[in-house]
């Protein structure tokens, strides 16, 4: 029969207790994942809402800094156009297209996204203003 020496007894203790360990993490997880619901709840999903505005915001204000120092830096100007397009905020993104365009006349994607952006405008133009036959402008149109 062999010795077993200290140094064999420390490798196998340190395998067996690598093991256990590994067990316990992977199986602790798994009983979290199942026993917590995947959804957040609709608190959470507002805070990360307005975080996300919040750094969308931040992003705005570095891209804004790097055109004061160059007003015709193309990628500044494109990645400002997508943040206020994710942030919806048309007006804003209207300008900074068309310096786009006017810089780079031949590029169509400007063009596209330019003409997106007008159709958008007018798209939300229309429906802040009242139609033209409603009852009320009818009504207005009579006492006169």
């Amino acid at each position: 029969m062999a010795k077993v020496t200290s140094k064999e007894i420390v490798k196998k203790s340190f395998i067996i207790i690598s093991g256990l360990a590994f067990f316990w993490f992977s199986a602790s997880s798994v009983i979290e994942m199942i026993t917590k619901p995947a959804t957040p709840s609709v608190n959470q999903s507002q805070g990360e809402d307005s975080s996300a505005e919040a750094l969308l915001k931040k992003e705005v204000k570095g891209y804004e800094l790097v055109l004061e120092k160059e007003p015709d830096n193309r990628f500044a100007l494109e990645k400002l156009v997508e943040i206020q397009l994710q942030l919806r905020n048309l007006q804003a993104a209207l300008p900074l297209t068309e310096k786009l365009v006017k810089l780079d006349p031949q590029n169509t994607r400007y063009q596209q996204v330019l003409k997106i952006i007008k159709q958008g405008l007018a798209q939300e133009k229309s429906q802040t203003q009242p139609p033209i036959n409603s009852p009320n402008n009818n009504e207005e149109n009579k006492e006169k």
